[in-house]
């Protein structure tokens, strides 16, 4: 199935959950937040939602630093 992650096209697996499109990208879900189709999803339902064809993720990594 065809989703769009961070703005580009993607083929996931039929059935394939946020939990398994982050492990396929090699992404740590601690390490992220996931966007679905403008709604925020909470990390621990990240390996019971599945995606659907057509579905839009943004992927957002959390960064470190600061000001001096």
């Amino acid at each position: 199935m065809e989703l769009t992650v961070n703005g580009k096209k993607l083929e996931a697996a039929n059935g394939a959950t946020i939990a398994a499109l982050l492990e396929e990208l090699q992404i740590n879900p601690l390490r992220v937040a996931v966007q679905l189709n403008q709604q925020i999803t909470k990390r621990e339902l990240y390996e019971s939602t599945a995606l659907q064809a057509g579905d839009t993720l943004e992927i957002i990594t959390f960064m470190a630093g600061g000001s001096q």
